[in-house]
């Protein structure tokens, strides 16, 4: 009887490893529109952080349904199902389904347990976490443009500054999170190198340049960023899912986007759009804290001049609406200038926003940046990536930066203004 058993169970073991080895084959070889798992998993928000939660995922272009079940994570008896919405995209490699479903009037510092499916294709199980009601202490991780050839340098940074920082509430990508924006493969590369990551922490993604290339190295709409992307749609309309604000804890974070150039064809006016929204954004926040990201450094460390246009449109506002820290990327490099006041600058303790360049999670590096005179710390991550850690509280706000190999580039810390 023992032998039998022992015999049952591993033809059952053998079956289920060829019927994953068939999945495996299948996902590998086959177009994304035969996919019909969930894949992708990725979490946001588009609601308030302590009481709901943003879901998205792919399937192939044949799987119809979109449920999120899930529960508290110390209730093992009561599960809800939530539904969504889902959306044909085209992509380079064929028709695919993008997935959403926002769960709301969720308990706010509570850990859910959920996977998502079509009620009989399943994912494997994740966790998230929603955000306190009154404001305390947090910490979220920051990343620079994330792009390359392939994505697994990405995928050491991303897993290892989640790996050091689980008290860490969320990600944030500064763009560039692809090199060919319109490649659905570099994509699914991108969301892979992600997996255990972004569907256990939300990700909040700023759009770069290169999400609006295509593989001939052509301008288009960045339809792929902000069809597997859902973002909150409280920007201009014309830029929803581009341009938007959040708040969590003390801070109000200010999401722009620099592609002038890229978008002209489509959106003209959208630099002056961007301004009249900013500054409703910004004069409507009572937070301690004003965080701004943006893709374009608008003090760039590039060896020409560059980007002027925004500088002269955006630092008045940065300026007059107290903004505290400037998080740009593109340039590939570490940099951080001094407190700037309509470009000029005393000392490190002087008063007006600082800029902050967050450097690369990828492979691309960019040899010909060089330091510039508003910089009061320079470092280019030529030799390996580095990510930072921003860690806000009513009193403070701390902002450290790190090599892939733990070691620290730079540290910069501010007191708030009314316990100075």
């Amino acid at each position: 009887m023992m032998l039998r058993l022992v015999n049952l169970f591993t033809k059952r073991k053998i079956l289920w490893v060829t019927a994953m080895l068939i999945v495996t084959l299948v996902l590998w070889f086959f177009p994304p529109s035969l996919i019909i798992f969930p894949r992708n998993v990725t979490l946001t928000w588009t609601g308030v952080p302590a009481t709901s939660q943003t879901i998205t995922w792919q399937t192939g272009r044949y799987i119809n349904g979109s449920q999120v079940e899930y529960m508290e994570l110390i209730d093992n008896l009561h599960s809800t199902t939530g539904a969504g919405s889902a959306q044909q995209v085209t992509t380079d490699r064929g028709m695919i389904t993008v997935h959403s479903v926002q769960l709301t009037d969720l308990k706010p510092a509570t850990r859910y347990q959920y996977r998502v499916g079509n009620g009989f294709f399943w994912s494997s199980c994740h966790t998230f976490t929603t955000a306190p009601t009154q404001p305390k202490a947090f910490k979220f991780l920051l990343f620079g443009d994330s792009q390359g050839n392939s994505y697994d340098l990405w995928q050491r940074t991303l897993q290892t500054g989640y790996e050091r920082n689980h008290d860490a509430a969320f990600i944030m990508n500064i763009g560039d999170l692809v090199d060919i924006g319109l490649s659905y493969v570099q994509w699914d590369d991108w969301f892979q190198a992600g997996h255990g990551v972004i569907d256990s922490m939300t990700v909040m993604t700023v759009m770069g340049n290169h999400e609006t290339y295509t593989k001939e190295w052509k301008i288009a709409q960045p339809l792929l960023y902000t069809a597997l992307f859902q973002l909150p749609n409280n920007g201009p309309a014309t830029l929803q899912g581009k341009v938007y604000s959040f708040d969590y804890g003390d801070a109000h974070f200010s999401i722009l986007d620099s592609q002038l150039q890229e978008e002209a064809e489509w959106i003209p006016e959208m630099l002056p759009l961007q301004q009249d929204w900013l500054e409703k954004d910004l004069a409507g926040t009572n937070k301690p804290w004003k965080l701004v990201f943006i893709h374009r450094p608008v003090y760039h460390n590039r060896p020409s001049n560059g980007d002027e246009d925004l500088r002269d449109a955006l630092t008045p506002l940065f300026d007059r609406y107290n903004v505290d820290v400037v998080f740009a990327g593109h340039d590939h490099v570490y940099a951080r200038s001094y407190p700037l006041v309509s470009g000029t600058w005393t000392d490190g303790t002087g008063g007006g926003p600082v800029y902050i360049t967050t450097g690369r999670s990828g492979k691309k590096t960019f040899s010909r940046a060089q330091a510039k005179n508003w910089n009061a710390m320079y470092y280019n991550p030529l030799e390996e990536p580095n990510y930072l850690t921003v860690e806000v509280s009513e009193y403070s706000l701390l902002i450290k930066a790190f090599k892939l190999n733990g070691e620290i580039i730079d540290t910069w810390d501010k007191t708030a203004k009314h316990v100075e």
